[in-house]
């Protein structure tokens, strides 16, 4: 069994289970429900597959599609995991509210495909991105040529949005989550947990490449998750849905936070965290009490009178869509986007 095949078929029952909506192959058409998508590029000159899944609401095709990317050790899975059972996760729950959404595997995660670890970096990232952005708006990943294309991120995959809306201006708006400038007290024990995914129990049965890393077994819940805030089988369901990342990608971690690149982001921005986000909470700078404690300090970041719209999730930890109350984030995202122009 290919371990990247059987969590893109959890991730797809996961959806199925939470809203009903069918998943068929991408040659089934462009109609309501949601599909495997495969989109070729190249990363840093290597070709690659990108693979995901695209959700489309029943109806005429909407104007707007979410493009979903999680963060570093994570895959797509992530926007396909409800938070509890009988709750909509936040792919099949940006659906009912009438969005296309594209939760795309990022290169060397998930089911895309491996360049080498070294070239996987943040800057080869977003130009593969800015590739993807152009054939959504083109209509060639899926027959629908899109109007308006939302960047939705969390943690690396915030970072390569941003990145990608300061250098290419591709994108109508951001939604950041998991994303401030700031470190809090976990990030030495996260630095401290990656380990060769080759040496993974999991992760070794997919043969990843020389220079792909994981998370140490067992390190996850408490590094993404707030304990009080998630169901007792969460931690669980976060090991068996891991991902990896790359050398590349942590060696050029910290340019995503360089403000001069959030300095230059044009298009509308709202960031999400969590309370108890200790990754890049709750250290020397950032307090994230609440959304105005964390708009004042971010409004140092982004262009002049042009501050982010925030929202502090209560009660939870890194990984905000995979908490119980991760619904009132996903309406307040909800809110933020039917109020834009």
């Amino acid at each position: 069994m290919r371990i990247p095949r059987f969590l893109a078929t959890l991730a797809a029952g996961l959806a199925l289970a939470a809203t009903g909506l069918p998943v068929t192959p991408a040659a089934a058409g462009s109609g309501a429900g949601c599909r495997l998508i495969s989109v070729p590029v190249t990363v840093a000159g290597h070709p690659v597959t990108l693979q995901g899944t695209l959700c489309r609401p029943a109806g005429s095709p909407p104007a707007t599609i979410q493009l979903l990317l999680a963060g570093a050790t994570f895959d797509q899975a992530y926007w396909f995991t409800p938070p509890e059972a009988g709750v909509r996760p936040y792919a099949t729950a940006m659906t009912a509210a009438g969005y296309a959404v594209l939760a795309l595997d990022r290169p060397g995660t998930g089911r895309s495909g491996r360049p080498p670890a070294d070239a996987t970096t943040l800057s080869s990232e977003v130009e593969t991105i800015h590739d993807v952005v152009g054939r959504l708006r083109a209509g060639t990943v899926d027959g629908i040529a899109y109007r308006r294309v939302v960047g939705v991120g969390h943690s690396f995959g915030s970072s390569v949005l941003i990145t990608d809306a300061a250098r290419n201006a591709d994108l109508d708006a951001i939604v950041a989550t998991g994303f401030v400038h700031s470190v809090g007290p976990k990030l030495d024990a996260l630095n401290q947990a990656i380990v060769p995914a080759a040496a993974d129990p999991l992760l070794r049965l997919t043969h990843p490449p020389s220079g792909y890393l994981t998370t140490r077994a067992g390190t996850r819940g408490g590094l993404f998750l707030d304990a009080a805030g998630v169901s007792s089988a969460m931690p669980s369901i976060i090991e068996l849905t891991k991902s990896t990342m790359t050398t590349g990608e942590q060696a050029t971690l910290a340019e995503g936070g360089d403000p001069a690149i959030s300095g230059a982001v044009r298009a509308p921005v709202f960031l999400a965290v969590g309370e108890h986000d200790d990754l890049f909470c709750n250290g020397q700078y950032l307090q994230c009490t609440d959304a105005a404690a964390v708009r004042t300090w971010e409004s140092w970041f982004y262009p002049p009178g042009a501050p982010p719209s925030t929202f502090v999730l209560a009660g939870a930890g890194h990984a905000l869509n995979l908490h119980r109350n991760a619904p009132q984030m996903f309406a307040a995202i909800r809110d933020w986007l039917a109020g834009l122009p």
